[in-house]
């Protein structure tokens, strides 16, 4: 086979003017394709080649000359295109001017966007066989607090040196702020934990008291702080307990506001403000997420303003607030540790949580705004007592003109995005009241669980300091021993009936003894068993879950009218967020007949979320036609129900 027949040529002959295309494509065989054998796929090869080959520039100008229709169809189609995608353009601009947007989410912080657990390491677990809790202890019960409870950070309770371990026996005292208690454990125990919870992605938040320290604290043996004097301004004021307000040392009075064995720091001062700022670096270098400061309205005890002096008694409770507490100096000393936190938020890129509780003050909240809303512009979360037991009264007996709730309706949107909702503190027992748990987690606000709380333990009103087992007897910052005590918020978590999950070590009665004294039915193990429909831990469980909902986690309130007459307290109000389901909530207690529930105002048709306890013709997660409920008197003691709107 010679070349000539090898080649192929292509022409186009269009109105006697003829194109040859054939010298683009001569090829010459080689040898080897000379073999007859090869001769026929070569030639395949090539006419496969010719078929896939594009037009070059050089053939569209020639095609252009040749056939003039096509260009026109060409710029033809380019109009097209374009008025088909500036068109498109053109409606997408419209569209998302004027069309429906999505909602809109904000980025919340840890605090806001999750629910805090407040626990006493002291008194969670032990690990050790001592029977005091212990770091070890808590960190093996991290899978609770996370998928249990459902928290997103903890606030552990005071573990520095010395509120545990001291001479004293009493709980409270602070003999070292860098250094872990050893009942609790080391450092190294510390770290661990702090390990384990940021794995299950907890933040960890610690608790310090700098408002006083023991007398037996290294920064007064090291001369590194300034202490509050006591002078003649003191001479009209009284200690927390009623008692003398000064303490020497070495001949020189010092001023206490909770007595002997501990003194007040001057938080006035550079050198003492530097010595705390000092150990605030220490923990965030530790890895913390947070501080909470108690005893926070005690903090700066200024002089007394011209006629005030009147208001002061022998018993600190008979005039309460008592003037020493809720000075500005208490917030001018939080705004430094706001400006110390704020340069750890700069440098780690982090969120840290700034927390302020009152402390130990005796006097409630009652009916007036919180006092502590002084500190809404340099802290992040306020603890709020609205709910807890007396809303923070110790000792008088208080008659309030609103309930918890229609008081908290009259704060603003801004201060309740600030308010810690707890039911129990540190310092005030839990009382077991379901109905108020259940509302501290729908309200706006910043959920707090107290440890105990989610499963309704009631320790008001209880008279009895277990001797062999947490607290061992003692008492908090020498506090007198009565029905509203702090060391009562401290008492051992109830795990099981016998004890042994709180420690392996327990083998009698002594715990069963403890729950007994305290009337205490309902622990961890029998809140978790199936079957009890009853249960608050696992209402708990549900609210929780449910905040989730943009609605409930950032969404407005607003209060509905529902009746009156048919049971002693009802109470209820929708949770709403623009582009999101409405969500309403529905408290009653003590039914005085068959009950009818009317939540046509908010919505046509709704579907029960959390129905508590179970109601024998609602079925949870069931959507209704209506919005009209029908609740048969029960022998319940109250109802807690939630519905979301169709």
């Amino acid at each position: 086979m010679n070349q000539q027949e090898t080649t192929t040529k292509i022409s186009v002959d269009k109105e006697y003017r003829k194109y040859d295309y054939s010298k683009n494509f001569d090829k010459t065989l080689t040898e080897e394709e000379e073999d007859p054998t090869n001769c026929s796929s070569k030639l395949l090869k090539h006419q496969s080649q010719l078929e896939s080959r594009l037009l070059t520039r050089k053939d569209l100008i020639n095609l252009d000359e040749t056939e003039p229709r096509w260009r026109y169809i060409r710029i033809g189609l380019l109009i097209g295109f374009g008025i088909i995608f500036f068109g498109l353009l053109a409606a997408c601009i419209v569209y998302i001017i004027f069309g429906q947007k999505c909602p809109s989410v904000p980025k919340l912080p840890f605090w806001k966007s999750t629910v805090g657990y407040w626990l006493d390491v002291f008194a969670f677990k032990d690990s050790s066989g001592d029977l005091v809790g212990d770091l070890n202890g808590l960190t093996s019960e991290v899978d609770y607090i996370k998928t249990v409870v459902g928290a997103g950070y903890v606030i552990l309770g005071p573990i520095t040196k010395g509120f545990y371990t001291n001479s004293y026996n009493m709980l409270g005292l602070v003999e070292d702020y860098k250094q872990v208690d050893e009942a609790v454990g080391t450092m190294d125990d510390f770290r661990v934990l702090l390990k384990q919870f940021h794995k299950k992605d907890i933040k960890v938040i610690l608790t310090f008291d700098f408002n006083a320290i023991s007398i037996s604290h290294k920064w007064i043996i090291q001369n590194k702080v300034k202490l509050m004097m006591f002078d003649d301004d003191f001479k009209n004021k009284k200690s927390r307990y009623g008692n003398r307000l000064d303490v020497n040392i070495s001949h020189q009075k010092y001023y206490s506001v909770f007595e002997y064995p501990s003194i007040d720091l001057d938080l006035t001062s550079s050198e003492t403000q530097k010595a705390i700022f000092d150990v605030i670096h220490f923990w965030m270098k530790e890895g913390i997420d947070g501080i909470l400061l108690d005893n926070a309205a005690f903090f700066v005890e200024e002089e007394e303003e011209e006629g005030t002096q009147s208001n002061l008694s022998s018993t600190w409770l008979e005039n309460c607030p008592n003037s020493q507490l809720y000075r500005n100096g208490s917030v001018k000393f939080v705004e430094g540790v706001r400006e110390e936190m704020n340069k750890w938020i700069k440098d780690s890129g982090k969120e840290k949580l700034l927390a302020v509780n009152s402390g130990d003050t005796g006097c409630g909240v009652g009916d007036n705004p919180d006092p502590m809303l002084m500190f809404r512009d340099v802290a992040d979360l306020i603890i709020s007592r609205e709910f807890v037991w007396g809303r923070g009264e110790k000792e008088r007996e208080l008659t309030f003109n609103q309930t918890a709730l229609q008081k908290y309706l009259t704060y603003t949107d801004s201060d309740k995005e600030i308010l810690g909702l707890t039911t129990s503190t540190v310092h005030i027992p839990p009382y077991g009241d379901t109905l108020q748990l259940a509302t501290t987690l729908l309200l706006p606000g910043l959920p707090v669980i107290y440890y105990g709380t989610e499963i309704d333990v009631n320790r008001v009103t209880s008279q009895y300091l277990p001797e062999s087992i947490y607290p061992k007897g003692k008492s908090y910052n020498d506090e007198p021993f009565d029905k509203y005590s702090s060391v009562l918020s401290h008492m051992p978590m109830p795990w099981d009936f016998n004890g042994m999950r709180f420690s392996a070590t327990i083998n009698d009665s002594r715990f069963r003894d403890y729950l007994n004294y305290y009337n205490n039915k309902k622990v961890v193990e029998s809140e978790l068993a199936e079957g009890n429909d009853k249960s608050v831990l696992r209402l708990v469980q549900k609210l929780v879950a449910l905040r989730q909902n943009p609605s409930i986690k950032w969404g407005t309130m607003e209060q509905i009218n529902i009746d009156q007459e048919s049971v002693s307290y009802a109470e209820a109000f929708a949770r709403k967020a623009k582009g999101f389901p409405t969500f309403i909530v529905v408290l009653i207690k003590y039914f005085k007949e068959d009950y009818f529930l009317d939540l046509t105002s908010v919505c046509s048709s709704i579907t029960p979320r959390v129905i508590y306890p179970s109601h024998p013709q609602l079925s949870v997660d069931n959507a209704l036609s209506t919005s009209k409920i029908f609740i048969p008197k029960l022998i319940y003691f109250s109802y807690i129900l939630v519905f979301e709107c169709n």
